[in-house]
């Protein structure tokens, strides 16, 4: 399926595992470049890793979560 949004990039929020991961699966598979983001940076970075393996671009950058007011 061809949904136009080649070339795009998506920030999937909490795509480190389920239909987060699923999700960024298929927006890569569309041509999209995308960034995982999650609580768990360690599987956040395996599912990046499983895109770039099947052929996609994805990142995952580090992320310690929000923080406190000052």
């Amino acid at each position: 399926m061809d949904l136009g949004l080649k070339d795009r990039v998506a920030i999937v929020t909490g795509s480190a595992r389920g239909i987060g991961a699923e999700t960024a699966r298929m927006l890569a598979q569309e041509g999209m470049a995308v960034v995982i983001t999650d609580l768990d940076g360690d599987a956040a970075q395996q599912t990046a890793n499983g895109i770039v393996a099947e052929g996609g671009s994805a990142v995952a950058p580090a992320w310690d979560g929000p923080g406190e007011s000052e």
